[in-house]
């Protein structure tokens, strides 16, 4: 899956608030390593976005959570809806 690129750094905590902002008050979203997030609507319904930061931007990789059947149906909905997200919160993303 492409990464979204916003081409400025953007701290790891901002990132959070504005995807929480974005996706409103139905997710969670939390910081689950010093460069990932963790987006969850419940125990079944997760993703995982994976930050990294290189010369002035900041990559954005959203994968799903869950095994086997779970992973799928987050696949198919949970990222799309994470990487709108993404791009609402950051618009001038790439």
């Amino acid at each position: 899956m492409a990464a979204i690129e916003v081409n400025r750094n953007i701290e790891l905590e901002s990132a959070q608030r504005a995807l929480s902002d974005a996706l409103g008050p139905g997710y969670r979203v939390s910081v689950s390593s010093a460069s990932a997030l963790k987006v969850a609507r419940n125990f079944i319904v997760w993703a995982t976005v994976r930050v990294s930061w290189s010369a002035g931007t900041t990559s954005f990789r959203v994968t799903p959570g869950g095994l086997i059947v779970v992973a799928g149906f987050n696949a198919l909905y949970t990222v799309p809806k994470v990487r709108r997200a993404l791009e609402t919160a950051f618009p001038n993303a790439t």
